[in-house]
């Protein structure tokens, strides 16, 4: 047990100075041997964990991005009301995206390609990423968290959607406006935004906005 722990956080070490070098120097600046120094170990110990680079990258995406999901479904389990649960969902996609914002645009907007390559000779297979990886990988957490609130919705009669997984993509994309990188010059507040992305998510699922219906941030 105590070796696959060291294991696990051997691997972990190497991700947090991936995420934290990639933020302050970028992917393309960013060597194995930038990442190996930052994390106390050497290049071939790096290589039992990850191919290379790009797949520590996508690693990267995957722990932020099913972290990114979990979020999202507690926050919709922590409203009784089903107009909540959609509104706690946008404010739970602000909050992510604006508290780790850099490690995001770094993650997803500057990698090119889906895939990994064949693991290396020696690296431990119960510990890398399984299944694809990458942009679409990645962001298919996120959209599956989203779709199962509207399936559940749904079932409970309260929701009105006709296509759930093209509804719960376009939720998705829609949440990109909290990033700022996608706002340009148009000089929108989190507010507006926010309260904006509420009512767009509560139409598509076919709930009528009664007066003060959506819930905005405090303090913006």
């Amino acid at each position: 047990m105590s070796r696959v722990r060291s294991a696990v956080e051997r691997r972990a070490q190497l991700m947090d100075a991936g995420a934290e070098l990639f933020t302050t120097k970028g992917l393309a600046a960013t060597t194995l041997d930038d990442i190996t120094r930052r994390a106390g170990v050497s290049k071939g110990l790096f290589y039992q964990y990850f191919s290379s680079k790009e797949a520590l990258v996508f690693a990267l995406q995957e722990k932020f991005a099913t972290a990114f999901a979990t979020d999202v479904s507690a926050a919709a389990a922590e409203r009784p009301d089903w107009p909540g649960k959609l509104d706690a969902v946008v404010l739970a996609c602000y909050e992510r995206f604006t508290a780790q914002e850099d490690l995001h645009d770094v993650l997803f907007r500057h990698l090119p390609g889906d895939t990994v390559g064949p693991r290396a000779a020696g690296e431990s297979a119960d510990l890398e990423v399984t299944g694809p990886a990458g942009h679409q990988a990645a962001h298919r957490h996120l959209v599956r968290a989203i779709g199962e609130l509207l399936d559940a919705g749904i079932a409970a009669g309260a929701y009105r959607v006709a296509d759930v997984e093209a509804t719960a993509l376009l939720f998705f994309t829609a949440m990109h406006a909290f990033d700022r990188a996608f706002r340009h010059d148009y000089g929108l507040t989190d507010d507006r935004l926010i309260q904006a992305t509420q009512r767009l998510v509560r139409g598509a699922a076919g709930i009528p906005e009664p007066a003060g219906a959506v819930q905005a941030v405090s303090g913006l």
